[in-house]
C-alpha cells in the first residue's frame, strides 16, 4: 500500500508522539517515586492526556485513538474501519 506525503507526515507525527507519551509517563512515575511530588505527577499525566486527545486522533472520523496501540502504515481506525494514512489528499 502506497501512502501520500501527507500520510507519511502524519505517521511520523504519531510515532514521535508515542515516544513523547512514554517519556512523559515515565517522568511522571519518576517524579512521584523519587521526588514524592504528587502535584507534579498529576500535572504531567493530565498534560499527557490532553496531548493525546488533541494530537492522537483518526484523520477520518476525528475520534481519539488508543496511544498504546502500535501505529504502522496499514493501521485501521478501530471506530470507522478506514485506513488511517490512505486517502488523505
Amino acid at each position: 500500500m502506497k501512502i501520500s506525503e501527507k500520510g507519511q507526515a502524519l505517521l511520523a507525527k504519531y510515532k514521535k508522539f508515542q515516544k513523547l507519551d512514554i517519556f512523559l509517563l515515565a517522568l511522571a512515575a519518576l517524579s512521584f517515586v523519587f521526588l514524592h511530588n504528587l502535584i507534579l505527577m498529576i500535572a504531567i499525566v493530565v498534560f499527557t492526556f490532553v496531548l493525546e486527545t488533541k494530537i492522537y486522533v483518526c484523520p477520518h472520523c476525528k475520534k481519539t485513538l488508543d496511544c498504546r496501540k502500535r501505529i504502522q502504515e496499514d493501521t485501521c481506525c478501530p471506530r470507522c474501519k478506514k485506513y488511517m494514512f490512505k486517502d488523505l489528499d
